[in-house]
């Protein structure tokens, strides 16, 4: 049956149920992944997968369901199965199926040029990347990985106030971690690249990458544990943001999670910092024209020169406290219910550019990695203790490499912390951004 003749009478079969709001949604994936080891294909993945949920409001609760199938059989199982589970539900919070806005931004998420990609070419560049790093040093001891591959993503959702949306995106990925040997000791690095067609794909620029990353660890060792003047380098704090970001979700905040409950419009970081949800940055990874909800998404800031402007709500969050959704109702999968999540969050960066901050600095560290963050960070507290990796800053320049470190401090006196913000801002392969960043003294171990 086709998707079309299915969601017509999954709506004709609702309302003969006496169900009067109700919503299809819709996730049609395909995704490649090759990689590649010892200049040979080590593993080809190629997956499709298609699922269909449904939520209906029966008693003013909100029942879900979902089905890989689409058939005559699947239609009355997404009606009994919505039912069912709205029954079960026990918490009043008030549910909508949304009517839509009046105007949708038009976002570029699909590029042509990476449909029909023949994979052979994906194998040829994947070879590629381990052949240029090899050119770039012969001290090469083995690959951590090398792969390559690409998602292309069709989705949508219609309901019975009249609403249909449908869009599309995809991407193309490449990585390589080649772990060099030098005088026996093992030192990785990290070259990848995000491209919107394949000869956008450069090997040789992705090989310089990660062997400069690698190289620039070599005599690494641990230093002297006290308080340290510390730059947190983009990608590091990137990993922070990520592993902190929950602490904007409007749900968590309502249910007394988050510690930024209730403080929307008070000062809670230093003035020099601004985080911005952008779903219409242009070539975002998450960039989206509308929620899983079907509202309108917009840019808007997060925290703005230190005070929180707004935490990341859907509806049923916004409705709660009597504001606007943000457009951030977003779903884990087809199958999962709507929750509240994140588009292209990012530290927006400022004027300074890292030499000249290590120059204002003189004396003191530069974190380029933090390890553990699953582990050692805790998103309700804003507490975290990690192991670190970076380099000394002496007379102004980058020193020499530093390892066997942990770091620890409070994302959120951290963010009150920040006393200079950079102008490298870098996006590592995910929807998070940030550019480097002086958060003064932080407490190192070390030895």
């Amino acid at each position: 049956m086709e998707f079309k003749e299915f969601k017509e009478k999954l709506f004709n079969k609702s309302r003969e149920e006496g169900l009067e709001e109700f919503e299809i949604y819709f996730s049609d994936k395909e995704s490649l992944s090759i990689n590649i080891y010892k200049e040979e294909v080590e593993k080809y993945s190629l997956n499709k997968s298609f699922g269909v949920s449904f939520r209906a409001k029966i008693n003013e609760k909100m029942g879900y369901s979902y089905t890989e199938i689409i058939d005559e059989a699947s239609i009355d199982m997404l009606i009994n199965n919505a039912k069912a589970a709205a029954l079960y539900i026990e918490d009043d919070d008030k549910q909508f199926i949304y009517e839509g806005d009046k105007e949708y931004s038009k976002v570029e998420n699909y590029h042509p040029q990476l449909e029909n990609i023949e994979a052979d070419k994906l194998i040829e560049l994947g070879i590629q990347m381990e052949k240029e790093c090899k050119k770039e040093s012969d001290k090469i001891a083995n690959f951590g990985g090398c792969g390559i591959g690409y998602v292309n993503v069709k989705y949508g959702l219609m309901n019975s106030k009249g609403l249909e949306l449908t869009d599309k995106s995809n991407l193309l990925t490449a990585y390589i971690v080649p772990i060099l040997d030098i005088d026996d000791v093992k030192y990785d690095g990290f070259g990848y690249s995000v491209a919107k067609s394949i000869e956008d794909v450069n090997p040789n620029k992705i090989a310089k990458m990660a062997i400069k990353e690698a190289m620039d660890k070599v005599g690494a060792k641990t230093i002297e544990s006290k308080k340290y003047k510390t730059v947190i380098k983009n990608e590091a704090m990137v990993s922070l943001l990520q592993s902190f970001w929950s602490i904007f979700d409007g749900d968590l905040a309502q249910k007394g999670i988050s510690l930024l409950g209730g403080k929307e419009g008070e000062i809670i970081a230093s003035d020099k910092l601004t985080i911005i949800d952008n779903p219409l940055m242009k070539d975002g990874l998450a960039s989206v024209a509308f929620d899983d909800e079907g509202v309108a998404t917009f840019k808007k800031s997060i925290i703005e020169n230190g005070k929180l402007v707004t935490l990341l709500h859907n509806l049923k969050t916004a409705n709660k406290v009597n504001r606007k959704s943000t457009g951030s109702g977003f779903k884990n999968s087809y199958a999962s219910p709507v929750s509240v999540g994140p588009t292209n969050f990012y530290i927006e960066e400022g004027a300074t550019t890292f030499e000249q901050l290590l120059e204002e600095v003189k004396d003191g560290l530069i974190v380029t990695e933090f390890s553990g963050l699953h582990s050692g960070a805790n998103s309700i507290t804003g507490d975290f203790s990690l192991a670190a990796k970076g380099f000394l800053i002496v007379d102004g320049k980058q020193g020499r490499p530093v390892e066997q470190i942990t770091v620890a401090g409070n994302f959120f006196e951290l963010l009150k912390n920040i006393q200079v913000v950079c102008s490298d801002i870098k996006f590592p392969m995910t929807s998070f951004g940030s550019p480097s960043i002086y958060v003064g003294e932080m407490s190192v171990a070390g030895e």
